[in-house]
C-alpha cells in the first residue's frame, strides 16, 4: 500500500503530530494526482489544502510513499476521516503518477464537503510552492 501526501504530511511541512505520523516513512518521491487542490485557513492562523480528484482536472503535485508503516488509524484520527457525520475528509485510492511517468494506486486523503466559500484556488497545484508564494504558514495544530 502507498500514501499520497499533498499537504502538511509532506516531511518539510509537517509539525506536530503530522510530523510524528510521517516519521516512520522514508522520503518519498515526487509525484502527482489529477485535481483541484485549494487552501483553508485553520484555527491557529496557518493553512491547509483540500484535494478534490478530478481525472480531467489539472496535475497535483506531492510525494508518493511506501506506506507499510503507516499509523492509518492515527492518521484517519488526524484527518478527520473517521466515519461518522460529516467527516472533512475521506480516504480514498487514487491512480498517483511518478516523475517517471509510471503509475501505482496510492491512498490519499480527499475533501468530503462542499468547498467552503472561503477556501483559496492553488491554481499551481502545489501547496508548498502556494506556501512560498504567498509567504503563508501551515497549519500547526489540527
Amino acid at each position: 500500500m502507498h500514501l499520497f501526501a499533498y499537504g502538511v504530511l509532506i516531511r518539510e511541512l509537517a509539525t506536530g503530530r503530522a510530523a510524528e505520523l510521517i516519521a516512520p516513512l522514508g522520503p518519498g518521491a515526487p509525484a502527482t494526482v489529477r485535481g483541484a487542490l485549494h487552501a483553508l485557513q485553520g484555527k491557529d492562523g496557518g493553512w491547509y489544502p483540500i484535494l478534490l480528484p478530478d481525472a480531467d482536472a489539472g496535475e497535483v503535485h506531492g510525494v508518493v510513499h511506501e506506506a507499510s508503516g503507516v499509523d492509518w488509524a492515527g492518521m484517519d484520527e488526524f484527518e478527520d476521516a473517521l466515519d461518522g457525520p460529516d467527516p472533512e475528509y475521506r480516504r480514498l485510492p487514487l491512480v498517483v503518477t511518478r516523475s517517471d511517468g509510471s503509475t501505482l494506486a496510492a491512498q490519499a486523503y480527499c475533501y468530503a464537503r462542499q468547498v467552503p466559500e472561503e477556501a483559496e484556488p492553488i491554481t499551481c497545484g502545489s501547496f508548498a510552492r502556494w506556501l512560498a508564494d504567498t509567504g503563508r504558514q501551515p497549519i500547526g495544530l489540527r
